[in-house]
């Protein structure tokens, strides 16, 4: 059987409700709810919807504080694309 041309191969994700704070990039900290996971970003939703293309900072179950660029906005709900390393905004030692 040939896969369709038009499906998209992604990550796995995993299930989580854990809240958290969301960052936006104007610096507020909004209460959120993680929704799922994945080694490439997460969907989570927010009190205040935010809009796509933002980066939000947030700090992930068992991964830490990460930079993320917003994709997809559905009313509150919100998918996010972690950037690379380099664009994290760390302070190197």
């Amino acid at each position: 059987m040939s896969q369709d041309p038009s499906f998209a191969s992604r990550p796995p994700r995993w299930e989580c409700q854990a809240d958290v704070t969301v960052v936006d990039d104007s610096g507020r900290e909004l209460m959120g709810r993680l929704g799922n996971v994945s080694d490439a970003g997460f969907m989570a939703e927010c009190e205040q919807k935010i809009p796509k293309g933002a980066i939000v900072e947030i700090d992930l179950p068992e991964r830490g504080r990460v930079r993320a660029e917003v994709r997809w906005v559905l009313g509150w709900r919100f998918g996010a694309l972690i950037l690379p390393d380099e664009q994290q905004g760390r302070n190197a030692a």
